[in-house]
């Protein structure tokens, strides 16, 4: 998945998905900073944005809807490097100081949001909608749920009205050149066709054995690429929750006490089980030049009187699933016979539950009107929602108590632990006196840390990092323990000998040479193409093969190649028959320009497009300099060692 982003990183498709997953995620962000509550001051705060923090929990919560929201688009291609490599911690940090900058210009700009305008934004919120009014009880069902309190829910939707009111004032009326007009119809219009040769920089493998003095002369001349950065060992205690679970046998009273706390928690909402069948509303098939209203009207009739058509043939006897199959314009249901599976209530929009709520079983629903289009439902079970009675979720309840009055002795302990090397420094004795052990582990470096008996605590090795010699920490809380640690030794970065690192030099340097006889053998290539511009010739016998590219245009990403630039800039301007050649990153290419077709002229509606696209393009250029230059000109002051 990454190196397809990398490789298609210019393409419009891949811009366009990329500024689409930014523009929701902030948008996601917006509508949690306006859904989910107070941001909180637990944690310390991580960064200030001329004078205002950012906490701890505020940036925890971001980054986590942020990681929530990429694993959302990516589903199963998503994986925990993925979060490394996307930089999702930075990225956090940057929406938060985003915000920060913006809601403090909006009040420089004297930007407010009146207590009516926040009344009616609310009201419209479909979350709240029944019955297309305002619902008082699904706003306090909802609020209940968030655990958030009316102020903070308030304040938080009129920070992201604010926001709004301030986007909109870069929405540029600029103007567009016929230059600009023709240079994007043509980009996006002129076509090509290649057929190319692709291998990566060490293609071509050299059987060889190094002598002693070749991996000498190789390590010599490349020490510091080998070389061993600074490490720490350090002592530590470390207490698990889950160590303490046997012991800890909840009271009656704390079982009932936690039950009626967190009774919103066994909540079972009502469930539904249904199929349908959809009709899309088609403006494309309206013909004539009526208004865009009048075209809306008589697209849902057209609409509406097909959704009817087929209800009428289900209810004379047509079978509902092979309708479905038939005629629903909903590609994840319509192949399944409609079936929409089972859901809980807040699924699906309004108009469609509301429909629900009034079938009986098996009954056939009038064509019902949602943003999708017309429905025509079925309901076939409905399970009304309930909260589950104390004996039925009481093992629940009694292991939820253990966690937390387990995380809780641990804290204890760990403080007392604490609170005794306060007096002397000596970590062993004070872990001995509460029950608990120190260990100690092997070196370990910055880049280099992957300690089993750790794991993945990244607050651990920030603070060791950070720690004086034999300074004792603070004590250290994660989700899975607790730790207290002390840095008994150091050890300076080093060059090691030959004899340390001889595991990693041969490997190293039969990648070097294997990358200089491929390097030699792209030029061999090169050569013998130049004489004459036969790809299948120039690869006979090599281990190669001749691939095709459909039609690609200069905005596309080349299929099979990726968006490289220099291959597209070649590419356009070349003549058919031609042969070029580049190197871009780890991978050489060989390509002939097979096939290509001219852009033509604009039509009325694709100018119209493009002027639309050039000027969305513009106001988000502008808005994003500017938002930059509010970062350079602001005072941030970042603890990177909390993030």
């Amino acid at each position: 998945m990454l190196s397809t982003i990398r490789e298609h990183a210019d393409s419009w498709m891949i811009k366009s998905i990329l500024w689409l997953i930014i523009i929701a995620f902030v948008g996601t962000i917006f509508y949690s900073w306006g859904m989910g509550g107070a941001s909180g001051s637990a944690g310390g705060a991580i960064a200030t944005v001329a004078g205002e923090k950012i906490y701890q929990q505020e940036y925890e919560r971001t980054f986590n809807n942020l990681v929530d929201f990429y694993r959302q688009q990516f589903r199963n291609q998503f994986t925990n490097e993925m979060i490394k490599k996307l930089g999702l911690k930075t990225q956090a940090l940057e929406a938060l100081i985003q915000k920060k900058l913006l809601l403090l210009e909006a009040e420089k700009q004297n930007l407010r949001v009146s207590d009516a305008e926040l009344i009616s934004h609310i009201r419209s919120l479909p979350v709240f909608q029944n019955n297309k009014k305002f619902s008082k009880k699904s706003y306090d069902s909802y609020l209940q749920s968030q655990r958030t309190s009316p102020r903070d829910f308030e304040e938080n939707q009129r920070q992201s009205l604010i926001l709004d009111k301030l986007e909109k004032l870069f929405r540029t009326s600029s103007k567009v050149s016929q230059g600009e007009i023709r240079e994007a119809f043509t980009n996006k219009e002129e076509k090509a066709k290649l057929d190319y040769v692709r291998f990566n920089s060490d293609h071509f493998q050299v059987e060889k054995s190094f002598t002693d003095q070749e991996l000498n002369d190789f390590f010599q001349a490349n020490k510091k690429q080998f070389e061993i950065p600074p490490q720490i060992r350090v002592e530590y205690v470390k207490l698990e929750p889950k160590t303490y679970l046997s012991q800890i046998e909840p009271r009656d009273e704390d079982i009932e006490d936690y039950y009626q706390t967190k009774i919103a928690d066994f909540r079972v909402k009502k469930n539904y089980r249904a199929s349908h069948v959809l009709v899309h509303i088609k403006l494309t098939e309206v013909e004539g030049d009526a208004s865009p209203e009048e075209k809306q009207k008589q697209a849902e009739d057209k609409a509406k009187a097909r959704a009817t058509e087929l209800r009428d043939k289900i209810k004379a006897g047509a079978d509902f699933g092979e309708i479905a199959k038939k005629y629903s314009d909903d590609p994840g249901s319509g192949p399944q016979g409609g079936s929409l599976g089972q859901f809980p209530k807040g699924t699906m929009v309004s108009a469609f539950e509301t429909t629900l709520d009034k079938l009986e079983i098996n009954e056939i629903s009038e064509p019902v009107l949602t943003p999708f289009g017309y429905h025509i439902i079925r309901l076939e079970s409905r399970i009304e929602g309930r909260i589950k009675p104390l004996e039925a979720v009481r093992e629940e309840v009694i292991q939820s108590l253990k966690e937390i009055k387990a995380r809780q002795r641990v804290r204890r302990t760990v403080k007392h632990i604490h609170q005794e090397t306060e007096k002397d420094g000596n970590l062993k004795p004070a872990a001995e006196k509460n029950q608990a052990q120190t260990n100690v582990t092997e070196f370990f470096s910055r880049e280099n840390h992957n300690l089993l008996e750790i794991g993945d605590q990244p607050q651990f090795y920030n603070t060791a990092f950070s720690l004086e010699e034999n300074k004792v920490s603070q004590p250290i809380h994660t989700q899975e323990a607790s730790f207290i640690l002390k840095v008994t030794s150091n050890k300076q970065a080093y060059i090691p000998k030959l004899e340390e690192v001889r595991k990693t030099v041969e490997p190293a340097l039969t990648e070097r040479v294997n990358q200089e006889y491929t390097s030699l053998k792209f030029k061999e290539l090169e050569q013998k193409l130049s004489l004459g511009k036969d790809l299948g010739k120039a690869i006979q016998g090599l281990d190669l093969s001749i691939r095709h590219t459909p039609s690609f245009s200069r905005v596309d990403s080349i299929p099979g190649i990726g968006n490289i630039k220099e291959i597209k800039e070649k590419t356009f301007a070349m003549n058919v028959g031609d042969i070029s050649s580049t190197k871009v990153r780890n991978r050489f290419y060989l390509f002939k320009l097979v096939e290509k077709e001219e852009a033509g002229e604009p039509n009325k509606e694709q100018v119209q497009e493009i002027i639309q696209q050039l000027k969305r393009e513009k106001s988000i250029q502008m808005f994003q300099e500017w938002v930059e230059n509010l970062k350079i000109r602001a005072e941030i002051m970042i603890d990177k060692d909390l993030i």
